[in-house]
């Protein structure tokens, strides 16, 4: 199948970490068979003028990266307080690139917009036009606080919507609350979780449950909805009765500063070893290192380093929070409310005592049940076998 993805946001030299699972997906779109193109219009804030050398809608060159084909356009953002004016601008060049990219790879037999803000609101119409079916797969928090959802946000969702032929949602909560926030689209409505490739991430040789000390790890952009500073005040209580306990915290983000003063408010500077980011090998060598992975969130549309440690066969412990009531159960780690250090530290607690009841091979097989990369190609492909089932001017 011919599958043209359009991601809302995207890696770059700016923002390394930014929607790497959209470049994870499309690889294992194109691992299994398909012809995958990515198609990634990027405007970076205007307070990152003096950070980046050019910027440049010209049109580049194509890249292929992992089996796919890349087309790139970068930009600053002129209008930044005209949102309005940016999303036009936007459209404008995203549409064009698309054309570019049709011409030279052929019609897609389908397009997978990451986010209906603003991929899907932006190529709904056209794509609904030239009869090509759109999936929009929902990731933004907005979903799951409402309050961030601007009227213009809304009627940018409304448009995506209106010109979709399934909606994706990565988790029940999410699914449920796009259908109560529009209601006008149940039927088209789905819930299909991220993926993880299995390949990628694979469990430590025997021995570590034995291993001193404790490690408990957590991989996260550091960001304010991310709680890092509820857990480092979780990780200090916790070390009150377990000394030698380390934390090893992943990531890169604006809170890095404060998060690096609190870590020495705390007096946590020899036990807590703060990587930045990292690419996602080098992730996988940390669970491999690594006893327990913590996702302390405030909101997650779904939690993909949750799948990730677990196909590594580390328990986890996380925040009831949106995406990890699909993912946790009694077997795989801890649930615990959200914005409740007590409860964290406590789960984190628990888990020294009781780690070694935990079965790595175990936790693994859930992930290769529920969320392969397998699971996750059929899933596309069955959902495209629906629309043209029930669309027959799409045939």
């Amino acid at each position: 199948m011919n599958i043209f993805i359009v991601p809302s946001w995207y890696p770059s030299k700016l923002s390394p970490e930014n929607g790497t699972f959209f470049r994870d997906q499309a690889q294992i779109l194109a691992k299994y068979g398909d012809d995958v193109t990515v198609i990634v219009d990027l405007v970076h804030s205007f307070k990152n003028f003096l950070r980046v050398k050019r910027f440049s809608t010209v049109k580049l060159q194509p890249e292929n990266l992992g089996g796919v084909i890349e087309y790139r356009q970068e930009t600053l953002n002129w209008f930044p307080k005209r949102p309005q004016k940016t999303y036009f601008s936007q459209r404008r060049r995203l549409i064009k690139l698309l054309e570019r990219a049709i011409a030279e790879r052929g019609r897609p037999d389908l397009v997978i917009a990451h986010s209906s803000l603003f991929a899907g609101a932006e190529l709904g119409r056209w794509l609904k036009d030239n009869d090509i079916p759109m999936i929009v797969t929902e990731h933004l928090m907005h979903f799951l606080k409402p309050e961030m959802l601007t009227e213009f946000y809304k009627d940018c969702i409304h448009e995506a919507y209106c010109y979709a032929n399934r909606i994706v949602a990565t988790s029940s909560r999410l699914r449920d609350s796009i259908a109560v926030q529009f209601p006008e689209f149940p039927t088209k409505i789905v819930v299909v979780p991220n993926p993880v490739d299995i390949s990628a991430f694979s469990p430590a040789s025997e021995g570590k449950k034995a291993l001193k000390p404790f490690v408990f790890l957590c991989v996260a952009l550091l960001r304010p909805e991310k709680r890092l500073d509820l857990l480092l005040r979780a990780f200090a209580t916790v070390r009150q009765n377990n000394p030698d306990t380390q934390l090893v915290l992943v990531g890169d983000g604006p809170q890095r500063l404060n998060i690096e003063h609190l870590i020495s408010n705390l007096n946590l500077q020899s036990s807590v070893t703060l990587t930045g980011y990292l690419p996602q090998t080098e992730i996988a060598g940390w669970m491999q290192k690594c006893h327990t992975l913590i996702l302390p969130s405030e909101v997650e549309t779904f939690g993909l380093v949750l799948v990730e440690a677990m196909a590594c066969g580390l328990p986890v412990i996380a925040t009831r929070c949106g995406g990890p009531e699909d993912i946790v159960t009694s077997e795989t780690g801890f649930l615990v409310p959200v914005n409740d250090v007590t409860g964290l530290t406590e789960a984190m607690q628990k888990m020294i005592i009781e780690y070694c009841q935990f079965d790595p091979q175990s936790i693994r097989q859930t992930v290769i049940d529920k969320f392969s990369d397998h699971k996750y190609y059929w899933a596309i492909h069955n959902l495209y076998n629906e629309i043209m089932k029930n669309s027959p001017k799409l045939k």
